[in-house]
């Protein structure tokens, strides 16, 4: 009688770095759009909590701070160093699952 195999039984490292790598982006990238709405809204840094996080968020979004310069409208305020992030780490994140693509690579 024939075996039945699940793929449970199967490990594939590959895919546990894809979905790490995945996760790891998409909480900072998460992270920072809160931080972008948050300034959009003009969420004021008096608040405790709210100034927390913008110092918390700041560090990632620091290597992207002064490259282009903020809108404000208002009370609004399109912080572009936020979405530059975001593209940033996004592409990141690309480019390390394609390292490891080749690396898990079988040829």
């Amino acid at each position: 009688m024939a075996e039945l195999v699940l793929a449970r039984d199967y490990y594939y490292p590959e895919l546990l770095v894809y979905r790490l790598v995945y996760a790891v982006v998409g909480i900072i990238q998460s992270l920072i759009a809160i931080r972008f709405i948050l300034k959009l809204l003009g969420a004021s840094p008096a608040s405790q909590f709210i100034a927390w996080y913008y110092e918390f968020t700041g560090r990632l979004v620091a290597p992207f701070a002064g490259a282009f310069p903020s809108f404000s409208l208002g009370v609004f305020t399109i912080e572009t160093a936020s979405i530059l992030a975001i593209i940033a780490y996004a592409i990141v994140g690309w480019l390390i699952i394609r390292l490891f693509g080749l690396i898990f690579s079988t040829s």
